[in-house]
């Protein structure tokens, strides 16, 4: 077999190749023996004819195109390896010679990295500071979260910060355009109702009723497609009003919220918490600079094949999350007025970054000698079983072949992360002082549990990262999509809720599934 390469743009190759002369006549002849038994010759029995007559009555073609059949692909598959290619995409052929055959492909393949001078990359360590101020506020959200609702002393109007329990019909051209609402309960200024709405609200005394319209605008990307360009009858009743009673700042505050013997107590491990959640949060955003530096230092090229294949499965796994949470990729789309194809559009800038970073890393690996063995996946294992209350029934689990595949992927990330770090600031780590120190006592078990602090929100937006950015998509995606359209007339565009208690955010939510 003789093989020739061109290389091609995009990461894409042209290969030549030609049968060897005695390989292709063994497959001429394995083409016979296969044909002679499929046809029927008069005056022979099947498979008996000479070859020179199954020629006479077939044509010497037949044998040729059932040969070139069974070589071709052995070739280019043997091709591939001589090569050290890796196909990304279907290989387009061009047959130009029969005998031996000799065929051309061009296919996509798997791209060349060149990492450039990555050794000369720099970066400097990330500091993390918290202020008297953050953890004083961060204690005014305890006090929040452990408030109970009562009415007020004075009758009076709501105002911002207060639960309000109305009643609320909307129409359209006089007919019934959702289920009217009874008795649903919001909070001002954190609710995810439309601002109309809410002033109206505010304009209300317990009792009262008021009548009003609200006109969309037909390029509002805030609301459902079903009410753009449209006007909404609202008639809205005030049924009560409650306030927030905050609790004292004091050490029965601190023992009612964990294990916590004094508000100093508390104090310390909202500290501790603030520093680990920036500290992960600086740390994520190191390691992005960081593989965002060793990226721009490399040169490759990016197959097209390549950016499909990564739009088509972000949009299974989004149509997966999103099927879970009981909606669909479909009403996401049609809540966000685009096509599958806008939709992928949309994400291909960041699919090619993805892409690109992943690859990149890849290379770097490689380069720096980076794998995990058996020993660091044992480890591993026992480093996690250790840490669950049943230590022999997770060993188990985590030895199944499903989970050290996955424990082998991020052992070896963790491995090639911590490389990158060290080489980029000469050893220091991606974040110093004392948020290093939290993190450490972190990662070694040793720190305040995150909701007793209270700081959680904070934690978990700094783990939210690249790799879990289809779980936000799908979450994103299941707080537009889910309501039915009617349920859009009421709330407004996701972006708008705030964090309320999870207790208000259960409520409001069962109450927009009500008007479905």
């Amino acid at each position: 077999m003789r093989v020739s390469v061109e290389k091609l743009p995009q990461s894409s190759v042209r290969l030549d190749i030609v049968a060897d002369s005695d390989e292709f006549n063994q497959a001429l002849d394995r083409a016979f023996r296969r044909v002679n038994q499929q046809v029927r010759i008069p005056g022979f029995r099947p498979g008996k004819a000479p070859r020179f007559i199954l020629e006479q009555r077939l044509g010497r073609e037949v044998l040729v195109e059932e040969a070139q059949r069974e070589i071709m692909d052995t070739l280019y598959r043997r091709a591939l390896d001589q090569e050290n290619l890796i196909p990304v995409s279907d290989p387009q052929v061009d047959v130009y010679q029969d005998e031996p055959v000799g065929f051309r492909v061009e296919v996509q393949v798997y791209p060349e990295v060149d990492l450039g001078d990555y050794r000369s990359i720099r970066l400097d360590p990330r500091e993390v500071e918290v202020t008297d101020a953050d953890v004083d506020e961060a204690l005014a959200e305890v006090q929040r979260a452990n408030a109970v609702w009562v009415e007020p002393a004075e009758k009076r109007a709501p105002k911002d910060g207060d639960q309000v329990i109305i009643d609320l019909e909307v129409t359209r051209d006089g007919e019934p355009f959702q289920e009217p609402l009874q008795g649903a309960d919001f909070v001002l200024g954190e609710s995810s109702l439309f601002s109309q709405i809410e002033e109206a609200i505010k304009s209300l005394h317990p009792g009262e009723t008021a009548e009003f319209d609200i006109t969309f605008e037909e390029d509002d990307e805030k609301v459902s497609p079903e009410i753009r360009g449209s006007t909404l009858h609202y008639r809205l009743t005030l049924n009560e009003i409650k306030e927030r009673e905050l609790p004292e700042l004091d050490d029965d505050l601190a023992k009612s919220v964990g294990d916590y013997e004094t508000l100093d107590d508390l104090r310390a491990a909202i500290r501790e918490d603030l520093l680990r959640s920036r500290a992960l949060a600086a740390r994520a955003e190191f390691y992005d600079q960081a593989v965002e530096a060793l990226a721009k230092q490399a040169t490759l090229e990016i197959p097209e094949a390549m950016v499909t294949s990564q739009l088509d499965r972000e949009v299974e796994q989004l149509r997966t999350r999103l099927a879970q949470q009981g909606s669909s990729l479909e009403e996401y789309l049609r809540f966000e007025g685009q096509t599958l194809e806008e939709f992928k559009e949309s994400r291909r800038e960041d699919a090619v970054r993805r892409l690109r970073n992943s690859l990149v890393l890849e290379a770097f690996a490689e380069a720096e000698g980076i794998d995990v063995d058996q020993e660091d996946l044992l480890g591993e294992i026992e480093r996690l079983s250790n840490q669950s209350q049943n230590p022999d029934q997770m060993r188990q689990i985590y030895s199944s072949p499903y989970f050290t595949d996955l424990l082998m992927s991020e052992l070896k990330d963790r491995k090639v992360m911590d490389r990158l770090v060290e080489l980029v600031t000469e050893g220091r780590g991606a974040v110093i002082g004392e948020a290093a120190e939290v993190l450490a006592r972190a990662e070694a078990g040793v720190t305040a549990e995150p909701e007793q602090a209270a700081a959680a929100p904070e934690g978990d937006e700094a783990e939210n990262t690249d790799d879990s950015q289809e779980t936000q998509d799908a979450e994103d995606a299941s707080s537009k999509a889910a309501p039915e359209d009617g349920a859009a007339v009421t709330v407004g565009a996701a972006e708008e809720a705030s964090a309320a208690s999870a207790e208000e955010e259960a409520e409001e939510a069962e109450s927009q599934e009500s008007t479905g």
